[in-house]
């Protein structure tokens, strides 16, 4: 790898790192402007409602495998 092609994907890495910052700080504004103040009640209430939907999927398959 010469030095050329280093610097060109630092600069490919720092612009995605960018845009990533950006589209983070972009969600969150969303979020606030839906009224969700507390971002961090909103991922856990999403991460328990995923699991519980993970949990039912796999007490409906187990029960139609049994019949």
């Amino acid at each position: 790898m010469t030095q050329q092609d280093f610097e060109q994907a630092l600069a490919a890495a720092k612009l995605e790192t960018r845009t990533l910052a950006d589209q983070l700080r972009q969600a969150r504004c969303d979020l606030h402007l839906l009224g969700i103040s507390d971002q961090n009640r909103a991922l856990v209430f999403s991460a328990v409602a995923g699991a519980l939907g993970v949990l039912v999927g796999v007490g409906i398959g187990v029960r139609l495998q049994r019949k």
